[in-house]
């Protein structure tokens, strides 16, 4: 598999370990022990990997958190969009 490939599969599965802790069953992260949607390794565990596989742990962080972010800012968006709804 490509570099390539690898971190797109990775970035895939990244973003879904980080799915609410309330819509999937938590247990233990298989390389930290954190916990981790399913059991499964857990979004900063698969971050590393995408560092080591890419060459660049720094970016790899910066793309999560830059993830992360994104999923709060949705998360807001969509709370103003329910208050909108519920006052109308």
């Amino acid at each position: 598999m490509s570099s390539h490939a690898r971190a797109i599969s990775l970035m895939k599965k990244i973003m879904y370990q980080c799915r609410p802790e309330a819509t999937t069953t938590m247990a233990q992260c298989r390389a930290c022990r954190a916990p981790s949607p399913g059991g499964m390794e857990c979004a900063r565990c698969l971050t590393e990997e995408l560092g080591g596989a890419i060459g660049n742990r720094g970016a790899a962080l910066r793309w999560l958190d830059s993830f992360l972010k994104v999923q709060q800012d949705e998360q807001q968006v969509f709370r103003c969009a329910h208050r909108v709804d519920a006052s109308a």
